[in-house]
């Protein structure tokens, strides 16, 4: 009874336990993007540049602070402005103005200012810390735009290497097949030796496709887990089939003005020039003076229960002269600002790069689809016609499997085309920065199980 309870569960509970749920591209994408870890820095950095946003925004409202201290000594001055501001100071203070006694007092104040001009120093903050939450939320979308490729490029990669070992696994269980024909035939003396174990070496090839492209669909999968987040003993798998996905395609000239308008890192290094000119500015306007409100409020004691209480208001200009490195703060700002330039400019010449590479190659793989299509046919077309002719015994079976590891070969170029045709196309979309939800989802619904 225990026993056959165990191979109850064992059947039907472990298989529902271990066994993962296909995941469709777009799945596939929204899983990745939500455990990625660099997205969750990116996330992290939008947040912390636009908390200094806010932090620079109230810089305006200036600061406002609590004061306590308890002082005792014998210092003449430290007890002649002491007994003043207790209030305790008479005639018979002067008497020991050289030689005071010890002198306690208990104070307590609120100090608030107010800047009224800064030089500029806080409204180029705020457009600074605005800049940089605009770049960050900017390399926050590019970033999740190259987390995108790189699932959809583990994706594809999965179904091309699950493509590939189960051509291989075929072709040995055909190459297997015709041997054991050839076996009984070279028995009875109708297939020569040489034939056969040429044959055979042909087979162990086939094995050995088959053997390394498994250990490759392995480890594609496992690669595959880990950039979802996922555990690779799960047995992750991606449900979709490398397919002649016809795509809505875009002329260079729109793609070009995509990349041109859209690409979320040159907008973000647009952002960051624009700060680097900012700072050199503040830099330039550092020798403008300040001026501050501020008021204060303080109270003094020899003992916790007598206070005396003072207050202050005024303004207060501060202008700094003499600054020995001005000039040379000026100039490394500059310098700065110039980098920043020349960084955004190489980044755009990039990015056109980027486009014309995957234009290039997404062009190659499409004109390379139906020369990879043909070779296929034709090499199928001529395996056909080699069994009933080796059946005959007009042909031999070396030249059977010949034409098997062929076929083989022309599977594995037709569906590594399809696997670069989308792939260059995903490719294409990120240098356009046009590599959005709702691309994926074409590129799922076109790709995945029905």
């Amino acid at each position: 009874m225990i026993n056959t309870i165990t191979a109850f569960l064992i059947v039907f509970f472990i298989p529902q336990i271990t066994q993962a749920a296909p995941l469709t591209l777009e799945a596939a994408v929204e899983q990745g993007l939500k455990a990625d870890n660099l997205l969750k820095e990116q996330a992290a950095r939008v947040s912390g540049a636009k908390a200094g946003l806010s932090q620079a925004r109230l810089a305006r409202l200036g600061g406002f602070k609590l004061k306590g201290m308890y002082t005792d000594g014998t210092d003449p001055v430290y007890a002649f402005a002491t007994a003043m501001k207790q209030g305790s100071f008479s005639m018979a203070s002067m008497a020991t103005i050289n030689d005071p006694d010890p002198a306690r007092n208990y104070m307590a104040g609120i100090e608030a200012g107010v800047p009224l001009f800064t030089g500029f120093a806080i409204s180029n903050a705020v457009k600074m810390g605005k800049l940089g939450a605009e770049a960050a939320q900017s390399g926050y979308e590019r970033a999740r735009s190259g987390i995108t490729f790189k699932i959809t490029y583990q994706w594809l990669t999965v179904l091309l290497r699950r493509r590939l070992a189960s051509l291989a696994e075929e072709s040995v269980k055909a190459a297997e097949t015709e041997l054991k024909t050839a076996q009984m035939l070279k028995d009875k003396g109708m297939v020569l030796g040489s034939d056969y174990y040429g044959a055979e070496a042909i087979l162990s090839t086939l094995r050995g496709y088959s053997l390394n492209w498994n250990l490759a669909l392995a480890i594609e999968n496992e690669k595959l887990a880990i950039t979802l987040g996922l555990d690779p003993a799960a047995g992750v798998e991606a449900a979709g089939a490398l397919g002649e996905a016809a795509y809505a395609e875009a002329s260079r000239d729109q793609l070009r003005a995509a990349a041109a308008g859209g690409r979320r890192d040159i907008r973000a290094l647009e952002k960051m020039a624009a700060i680097s000119k900012t700072s050199e500015a503040m830099q330039k306007d550092s020798v403008l003076p300040t001026v501050e409100a501020f008021g204060s409020w303080e109270t003094n004691s020899e003992s916790l229960s007598d206070f005396r209480d003072n207050r202050m208001l005024g303004l207060r200009l501060t202008l700094p002269l003499g600054d020995p490195a001005y000039f040379a703060k000026k100039d490394a700002a500059s310098a700065e600002a110039s980098a920043a330039s020349s960084r955004l400019d190489e980044a755009r010449k990039q990015a056109a790069a980027e486009l014309s590479e995957a234009l290039g190659n997404y062009k190659a793989a499409k004109e390379s689809l139906p020369i990879a299509r043909e070779t296929l046919a034709k090499a199928s077309q001529s395996l056909e016609l080699f069994r009933p002719l080796y059946r005959q015994g007009r042909q031999s079976v070396l030249e059977v499997l010949r034409a098997q590891a062929s076929v083989l070969q022309a599977e594995a170029n037709y569906y590594e085309t399809l696997y670069k045709l989308n792939l260059y196309h995903a490719q294409t979309l990120l240098a356009s920065e046009t590599l959005d939800a709702a691309a994926i989802k074409e590129m799922s619904d076109k790709l995945g199980v029905k």
